[in-house]
């Protein structure tokens, strides 16, 4: 029997067990049943696959065309899966970073550039390129045509970084799956075109457990599509500020700061006192089950982003005496150089 695999996330079709990889009711299916569930009525629940990361990395190494390593502007450190990071280092790599649209204009290219570069300057890739892109504007996508048409590409990168989605948009269809959950892409998947060849790969997991506590609203609430107008809180005295019931951020400033939020949900100050009481009432943006655990923050002398994996990321400009959050455990954040 020729096997098949499903044109959505490339697991091989099987008719045997609904609860693993691939599961379609008839052979003949185009589609298995999580991708035409994803893409009929946008049901996330059962979208996520096995992945063989092993295999994925070996993939790589053996490739002799370009790679383009996918990073989403928004959470950028979580793109820095260290096994791909290893498997990139003997590649001719374009750094192809994703979701530029969600960054308002006013937010110089060169300047993102310089800074993720920067972040960049400890590992041993060599980039042939940087392109900033956003896969949901193909006029965006110009810049990678060359590569393209140059030699056969494959697409890497950690979970949601939009690669399938960059696929989609370069095909002119929606033929690969696209979902806020991870590990969409079960195998890696080779198009070929009249133009290009081109491989979908599954997505690295650096992810942080906080998937477990959102929820269909959430995971969509985490998937914006439009630019996210930054919120700009002035910081003058002790001020908390609500990220939901997720969990708060509480800054003394040494002078005023400014505090920007680049989240795609409402952020909101209170007063210190008040921020414990503010975790149990409803907000926009709402996670299940929170439980809370608090951090203090070494003080440094420059601007800082503090970026939360699965979330998005904030700023703070100005220098301050005390930074503290009260996050919900399985939120994993990390304090980085501003890339603003």
């Amino acid at each position: 029997m020729i096997e098949k695999h499903c044109m959505g996330c490339g697991a091989l079709l099987q008719t045997n067990d609904p609860d693993s990889n691939g599961y379609a009711k008839s052979l003949d299916h185009t589609f298995c049943q999580s991708c035409f569930r994803l893409r009929h009525y946008r049901d996330f629940k059962h979208v996520r696959s096995e992945v063989n990361t092993d295999k994925t990395l070996e993939f790589i190494e053996n490739f002799e065309g370009h790679i383009f390593w996918i990073v989403d502007v928004m959470q950028l450190n979580q793109s820095l899966h260290s096994g791909l990071i290893r498997a990139l280092s003997k590649k001719d790599v374009v750094l192809v970073v994703n979701k530029r649209d969600l960054l308002p204009k006013a937010v110089y290219d060169e300047k993102l550039k310089r800074n993720i570069l920067s972040l960049l300057k400890d590992y041993k890739i060599t980039l042939m390129d940087v392109v900033f892109v956003s896969a949901n504007k193909r006029m965006t996508l110009k810049p990678l045509w060359p590569y393209l048409e140059d030699a056969s590409v494959a697409f890497v990168g950690c979970i949601n970084a939009g690669k399938s989605s960059l696929l989609n948009t370069l095909l002119g269809e929606d033929v690969l799956s696209v979902s806020p959950v991870s590990n969409t892409t079960a195998e890696i998947i080779r198009i070929e075109t009249e133009d290009f060849e081109v491989y979908d790969t599954p997505g690295f997991i650096k992810e942080s457990k906080i998937h477990e506590k959102l929820n269909d609203e959430t995971l969509t609430q985490l998937a914006p599509t439009k630019t996210i107008k930054p919120t700009v809180i002035q910081i003058y005295e002790p001020q908390t500020i609500m990220l939901g019931n997720l969990g708060y951020i509480e800054i003394i400033p040494e002078a005023q700061l400014n505090f920007i939020s680049y989240l795609p949900f409402e952020v909101k100050r209170v007063k210190p006192d008040r921020a414990d009481a503010n975790l149990n009432i409803i907000h926009s943006f709402m996670i299940d089950n929170p439980v809370y655990k608090t951090k203090y923050w070494p003080k440094v002398h420059e601007r800082v982003d503090l970026e939360i994996f699965d979330i998005g990321f904030v700023s703070i400009q100005g220098e301050y005496k005390q930074l503290k959050t009260v996050m919900d455990e399985n939120a994993e954040l990390i304090l980085r150089k501003a890339i603003i």
